[in-house]
């Protein structure tokens, strides 16, 4: 990870709008740090100078240790994370300096498409049961999109891919108010740039012939393909058993008390650390559960435990009881 500032960029007010909330979000931010670094913010102009600014920065050798993008989306009524820019200027109305583009690229002989370079996995974990930030693949057509996909090329251009950089498209006050914005915004930047910690709890399951559960990652997920226990990741607030019984509802649909504990470990993985928790779920009905984010589960037998690819948290521990036996 590169050493340096966090820098957030936001815009002023243009078209008819009195008021940005990105600018509004950027002065309540002010110089903060997030955990021990140092935000810089920087108000861009709406128009093709402001969409260069941080591309030439880049591109000039500066270094930072993650880029966020702000702006207003009028229409939409939650925070939205970019996943994509697009390289086309496609504008409904005129910028601040009276461009108007409907069918340009934004960089001649560029990819169509740039991906955000912010951890996906991380921030899915830190908004999984959050309704006011969600993803999004749509960045528009006006300086917003045009300004992630030059940073995002310049990134590319540098061949730098340790700088975690990201478009937020953020609601008008009226649907989130501002406060609530730059509480979500630097719960964003501490995702970024910070190694999370995450307390992790997760069911072992039986049917009545003595097997247990595994569930395989669903195909838009970081990990698709990789199989784990169902559960989930302890929400603020919650218990590890509280935690658990939710997941098991919204993953499997499944009304459980967990027993008691039956494993606990702690794993490393290149962005996060997992405090892996594993309960003893009791007994159900293979015919009661409805896979509602899975891809597909198995019931395995001990003999069976190596047939599918686990998770590398999860490996040490079915590794044992490969020798062990399961636990009950």
């Amino acid at each position: 990870m590169s050493e340096g500032r966090l820098l957030i960029t936001a815009f002023p007010p243009f078209s008819n709008h009195s008021k940005n909330i990105s600018q509004e979000v950027l002065d309540e931010i002010g110089r903060q740090e997030v955990g021990g670094i140092r935000v810089e913010t920087q108000l861009l102009s709406v128009d093709e100078k402001g969409s260069h600014v941080v591309a030439d920065r880049i591109r000039d050798g500066e270094v930072f240790r993650g880029i966020i993008h702000l702006g207003l989306a009028a229409n939409r009524k939650e925070i939205s994370l970019e996943r994509v820019a697009r390289n086309m200027i496609s504008m409904t109305e005129p910028d601040n300096s009276g461009r108007f583009l409907n069918s340009d690229k934004v960089v001649s002989d560029a990819p169509q498409n740039l991906g955000t370079t912010a951890p996906i996995h991380i921030l899915d974990e830190e908004f999984e049961h959050d309704e006011l930030v969600v993803w999004s693949s749509d960045a528009g057509g006006y300086v917003c999109n045009e300004t992630f996909y030059r940073t995002l090329h310049a990134l590319d251009e540098a061949n730098i891919s340790d700088i975690p950089t990201l478009f937020v498209h953020l609601p008008p006050g009226e649907e989130i108010s501002v406060e609530k914005q730059v509480e979500k915004v630097m719960l964003i930047a501490s995702a970024m740039i910070l190694r999370p910690t995450y307390d992790v709890v997760a069911a072992l399951l039986f049917d009545e012939q003595g097997r247990i559960l595994a569930c395989k990652r669903p195909s838009q997920d970081a990990w698709a393909g990789w199989w784990e226990f169902p559960g989930g990741k302890v929400d603020e607030g919650e218990s590890p058993s509280q935690a658990l019984s939710r997941e098991l509802e919204e993953e499997i649909g499944v009304s459980i008390s967990p027993y008691h504990l039956v494993e606990s470990s702690i794993f490393d993985y290149d962005d996060r650390t997992v405090r892996l928790q594993i309960w003893n779920c009791g007994t159900i009905d293979p015919n009661q559960i409805s896979l509602n984010e899975h891809d597909e589960s198995r019931w395995l037998t001990k003999e069976e435990l190596m047939e599918v690819k686990w998770l590398p948290a999860d490996l040490p521990i079915i590794s044992r009881w490969l020798v062990e036996g399961i636990p009950n």
